[in-house]
């Protein structure tokens, strides 16, 4: 554990009846403790075995002396006694958390990962020991998201046991395939949500707010950040040349000033900037002459998303992993900065990610879109507060 983790619960959870409590289990960077808290949760207390994603999630989440401020366990889930948390929560809120959230690892799930991709993935395991914490803690609600691929998943089998599961345990459950473009995010990605409610408790999930065909585009999105070169290593830069700011570049400025940070770029070969050099935008390696291409065995087998220049005019594809993905910039010869990606996923710009550069692009990739997230926890909030 780190210096900052926090055993001692009771003392570190303030007695709070002014607004929901939540629990992450599967926290991450802090992409669904974000959305949630910006829907008026109180997370009390967050979950995360990853050293880097953890340094992340106590950056932007724990570090102020605040009432609020989360309680960090630098733990796997796997290694936590929930029934000892349950009763830390009973003696000092006379009650069970109102939700636990949790993103688990998707590996096991997504079809951008086909070597791992099997119902033998250890990660698939982790879904059970959710299951057993909100068996431990007993809150009315609980929220699980992940790929929409888990609803096909081993036939669809996975999710008929994940229900089945959560039924032997109290709880009603439900699941829906909501689309981020759809709720402000700049980015065409599918994400499940399986939401269990307690105590007959009734849930809907959001309507969009945004058609489909009218997302917010690349451009909007980011380009007031800063023109960076490949391989760029300076974190914090100032903002770039603008005209005026869009409503989205707006909202995504607040608690920031001049300076912005995670600015960084991987380091192409010249090889690569040459491929990127034939690659309109919306264009991926098939544009790419094939004597530029002779290190592939197979060209023709290349996936779609390799080498794709992002289109300006329009919502990105997934932000996902980034030597598999191997997204464009729209108008630079390079690949995006962490700090565009942060935007496409819709963390505000004072949102910091910590670790080495790998692992800031992995932890973006892996997020929930926080604005995603907020549109969920809005109806989790109003079922509890019916």
């Amino acid at each position: 554990m780190k210096a900052y983790t926090r055993t001692d619960l009771l003392s570190a959870i303030p007695n709070t009846k002014d607004r929901p409590v939540a629990i992450d289990l599967f926290a991450g960077a802090g992409g669904l403790s974000e959305g949630f808290s910006r829907s008026g949760f109180y997370i009390a207390l967050a979950v995360e075995k990853d050293q880097h994603a953890a340094a992340t999630y106590f950056h932007n989440h724990c570090r102020y002396k605040t009432k609020y401020r989360t309680q960090l366990l630098e733990n796997n889930i796997t290694e936590l006694d929930f029934l000892g948390i349950a009763d830390q929560f009973k003696q000092r809120l006379r009650r069970t958390p109102d939700v636990v959230i949790g993103g688990s690892p998707c590996q096991g799930f997504s079809r951008s990962n086909m070597r791992t991709r099997n119902i033998e993935n250890p990660d698939n395991r982790l879904a059970d020991y959710f299951v057993r914490a909100v068996r431990d803690l007993r809150p009315r609600f609980a929220v699980l998201e992940n790929v929409a691929d888990i609803e096909s998943f081993d036939k669809g089998k996975f999710i008929d046991n994940l229900m089945h599961a959560f039924r032997e345990i109290g709880y009603e459950i439900n699941y829906e395939i909501l689309n981020a473009v759809s709720f402000g995010v700049p980015q065409r990605r599918r994400r499940v949500f399986v939401v269990a409610a307690s105590d007959s408790l009734v849930f809907e999930f959001p309507d969009p707010i945004i058609p489909r065909e009218n997302g917010i585009t690349v451009w909007d999105a980011i380009s007031d950040l800063p023109s960076l070169p490949n391989g760029n290593t300076i974190d914090a830069l100032p903002y770039g040349r603008y005209k005026k700011l869009t409503a989205y570049q707006l909202a995504m400025r607040t608690r920031t000033n001049s300076y912005i940070r995670n600015n960084l770029v991987s380091r192409n070969s010249e090889l690569v900037l040459s491929r990127y050099a034939h690659i309109p935008q919306g264009g991926n390696w098939e544009d790419v002459p094939d004597r530029l291409m002779t290190n592939y065995r197979d060209k023709t087998r290349c996936h779609h998303w390799i080498y794709r220049r992002l289109p300006e005019d329009e919502p990105s594809v997934a932000i996902t992993h980034y030597r598999k993905s191997m997204l464009i910039h729209p108008r630079e010869n390079r690949g995006l900065s962490v700090r565009e990606a942060a935007r496409i996923q819709s963390f505000p710009d004072h949102y910091v990610f910590k670790g080495t550069l790998g692992s800031q692009q992995q932890q973006v990739a892996n997020a929930v879109p926080p604005l995603l997230a907020k549109a969920v926890a809005r109806q989790v909030r109003r079922s509890l507060e019916l």
